[in-house]
């Protein structure tokens, strides 16, 4: 049996899309398996009770027979967090700990998905470092590539493990193979590998694997959808528009899936962007309603209009965080994110080096 904890040195890197690339390629090998996200931070009650809806998503993915409360059994969020602190534990180890038991039977291999970034969970002892002590779980580091700085965050997570579990490796994501991976490759890859830490992945930027949907938009911006389009088509760059219509222009069609952000009573900006044939969206701010002409040529356009009460700063942060981060929905985005994922790890050394326990 050999147990693999995915753990991140900052938040949204994409630890689910690699559980589910790792997860497929075992697949593909015939060897058994199983997931785990032991501590849930995001939680939908659509049924009654909290579930992790990403973690639901996965099970289906890799066709997994188990139960998605023994893949989530924590849903450690609001009150359940608060008294996690308080109490100490609140039973939750021993919780992780049966649910584990149960999905490793005659399983070969155990995923399991760490906490939102290291250091998160000491205060309740179920940090990263907790959960892999506990599951006696081998680390696979996954980190955003920018620099210098990242290498520095892998250090002080090695740090983190120095007295506990086997690191597998890391694996970088984000790297810009013309400005970024001759430096990475050459100087920081035998660094790392010097100090117990081999890099078992290279992962590309990629702008295709940068994309939201419509839905996830308006759900983190709390905003109406104005028009009848489809929530599910995505978007792949976020525009202000705070220039003047001669320059908005330029910006609007030269930019690719296309969402525009400004104030609803920027009636000029509405008219040039719904004329730019790679508009999908326009998020109008401060709750101001736009012209009914507007909504009517939005909808026989098939552009989808948000309106929300935030500013257009506001708005915008929100939203270019959002294509940071990759989001667990079936469709082609996420299929291309993990045959992206795929072609950039190495599985079998993974695999290899993986403890026997």
């Amino acid at each position: 049996m050999k147990s693999i904890l995915i753990v991140s040195t900052e938040r949204h890197t994409g630890k689910s899309v690699l559980s589910l690339s790792i997860g497929l390629s075992l697949k593909d090998r015939g060897i058994s398996f199983c997931y785990m996200k032991p501590i849930s931070y995001e939680v939908s009650y659509k049924t009654g009770e909290p579930i992790d809806q990403d973690a639901e998503t996965i099970r289906s993915i890799l066709e997994l027979n188990d139960s998605v409360y023994d893949i989530a059994p924590v849903p450690l969020e609001g009150p359940f967090l608060r008294e996690a602190i308080e109490s100490g534990d609140r039973g939750f180890r021993q919780r992780i700990l049966s649910a584990f038991n149960r999905m490793m039977k005659d399983r070969q291999i155990a995923l399991i998905e760490g906490r939102h970034s290291l250091g998160l969970g000491v205060s309740a002892g179920l940090s990263d470092v907790d959960l892999a002590q506990l599951l006696s779980a081998d680390v696979l580091i996954l980190s955003r590539y920018d620099g210098e700085e990242t290498i520095d965050r892998i250090l002080c997570a090695l740090r983190l493990f120095e007295s506990g579990p086997l690191i597998l490796g890391v694996i970088f994501k984000e790297v810009s193979m013309e400005t970024q991976f001759n430096l990475l490759n050459d100087v920081f890859v035998p660094f790392l590998a010097d100090r117990g830490a081999e890099v078992l992945g290279i992962i590309p930027s990629d702008l295709r694997s940068r994309t939201v949907s419509i839905a996830d938009i308006l759900k983190r911006l709390g905003g109406t959808l104005l028009t009848t389009s489809s929530a599910e088509q995505t978007i792949g760059n976020f525009l202000v528009a705070a220039m003047g219509p001669d320059v908005a222009v330029r910006h609007f069609r030269r930019t690719p899936h296309l969402a525009v952000i400004t104030g609803g009573d920027r009636t000029e900006l509405h008219e040039i962007a719904l004329k730019t044939s790679n508009l999908r969206c326009l998020i109008l701010t401060g709750n101001l309603h736009p012209s009914r002409e507007i909504l009517a040529k939005a909808q026989e356009r098939g552009v989808s209009v948000i309106l929300t009460g935030q500013n257009t700063m506001a708005a915008a942060v929100v939203c270019e965080n959002l294509l940071n981060r990759a989001w667990i929905r079936p469709g082609e985005a996420l299929d291309h994110a993990i045959d992206h994922f795929r072609r950039n790890i190495d599985i079998d050394r993974i695999i290899e080096k993986a403890t026997e326990h």
